[in-house]
C-alpha cells in the first residue's frame, strides 16, 4: 500500500491568546472563518511550527516574527508512508536566549479524511490546561491532502538502453485501486 500526506502550512492567527476551547461543529477540527478575538488583544512572539507523522517528526518550519498572525506558505510532502494515524503540527514560541516552548499543538485524525481530497481550513492550536481541560491559544490555517493507493496492482518491468548504458524501471497500472 502506498501512502502520501500533503501538507501546507499557510498562516497562524491570534497566537498566544488564551480562551476556553469549545469543541467545533465539524468532524474535522476545521474552525470556520469567524474571528472570535478582538484585534486590540495582539501578543508579539516568535513561532515555528514541527510536523510530526504517528508521533515521528518528520518536518519543521521556519521561525516566524510577527504578532500573533505568522505567514509560513509552506508545503511538505510526505510519501511512502506506513499505515498512518495521527498527524500532529505543534506550534513552538521562540525567545532569545532561552529554549523554545510548545505554545499548543493541532491533532488531525487522518483517518477521517477522504483519500484524495484537498481540506483547508483554520485548526484551533490547543494547550492542555492543568486539571484536563484544553485551552485554545490561536488557530493555524492548513492544507491538506491524503492518499492511499494499492500497489498490488502495479507492474514494473525493466529496460537496458543499449545506446546510453541506462538502466530504467517501467511502471504499469493493471487495475490500481486508489484512495
Amino acid at each position: 500500500m502506498w501512502r502520501q500526506v500533503e501538507l501546507t502550512l499557510i498562516q497562524g492567527r491570534n497566537l498566544g491568546q488564551t480562551k476556553p476551547f469549545i469543541e467545533s461543529m465539524t468532524n474535522t477540527g476545521v474552525v470556520g472563518n469567524a474571528d472570535p478575538y478582538s484585534e486590540s488583544e495582539t501578543v508579539d512572539l516568535d513561532v515555528s511550527c514541527e510536523i510530526h507523522l504517528n508521533n515521528t517528526l518528520c518536518g519543521r518550519t521556519t521561525v516566524k516574527k510577527g504578532i500573533g498572525s505568522p505567514d509560513w506558505h509552506e508545503s511538505f510532502t510526505f510519501s511512502e508512508l506506513p499505515p498512518f494515524e495521527t498527524l500532529d503540527v505543534i506550534v513552538w514560541r521562540e525567545k532569545k536566549l532561552f529554549k523554545p516552548t510548545i505554545m499548543g499543538s493541532v491533532r488531525i485524525t487522518l483517518s477521517n479524511f477522504c483519500r484524495g481530497e484537498t481540506v483547508e481550513g483554520w485548526f484551533p492550536i490547543l494547550h492542555s490546561g492543568p486539571i484536563g481541560s484544553d485551552f485554545q491559544v490561536g488557530d493555524i490555517r492548513l492544507k491538506l491532502r491524503v492518499d492511499e493507493c494499492d500497489t498490488s496492482n502495479f507492474v514494473c518491468f525493466l529496460s537496458y538502453d543499449l545506446l546510453t548504458g541506462k538502466l530504467s524501471c517501467h511502471i504499469l497500472r493493471t487495475r490500481a485501486f486508489c484512495k
